[in-house]
């Protein structure tokens, strides 16, 4: 065990990157391993993936990283949520409030869903379903950021 333990902040990393990957190439021209299509790494993210190497692959540890990165994510959110509401004007700003309650409510449901997916998987199971939420989040602040662009570029 003592082998691989150093492999799960590496696994945990490569993950975040490919998950990000595949979300950047919906929201990106040109395919990245950064969010939202960036060309350098979010600084939550560049956090994120120092803290889980310096887990040491210690499930308390990336626990404490996913927690951290979640919350600042969610700080994330919250900003630019408040900036699009802004943006969107009278006209628009009921059907984004549908739109959030709707994605928190899907949030809440799929992380129900997660839990009893990964109930038999010990210890590891708080790291999936936290890496899934985690994804999620990352996801929706990527959604709220290009809809905040689009409403800036448009007439």
């Amino acid at each position: 065990m003592a082998r691989t333990a150093p492999i799960l902040p590496r696994l945990c990393a490569a993950l975040l990157l490919l998950l990000a990957g595949a979300q950047a190439t919906v929201h990106a021209q040109q395919p990245t391993a950064h969010h939202c299509g960036r060309t350098a790494a979010h600084p939550i993210d560049a956090a994120y993936v120092a803290a889980m190497e310096r887990s040491g692959g210690v499930t308390a540890d990336m626990r404490d990283a996913q927690s951290t990165a979640y919350a600042a994510w969610d700080k994330e959110l919250n900003r630019l949520y408040a900036q699009v509401l802004k943006a969107a004007g009278s006209a628009r700003r009921d059907s984004l409030r549908a739109a959030q309650r709707a994605w928190l409510a899907f949030d809440k449901a799929q992380a129900q869903w997660d839990m009893a997916v990964h109930a038999d998987q010990g210890s590891s199971a708080a790291l999936n379903v936290a890496g899934a939420g985690l994804a999620r989040l990352r996801a929706r602040v990527c959604d709220l950021d290009t809809d905040l662009q689009a409403l800036k570029d448009s007439p």
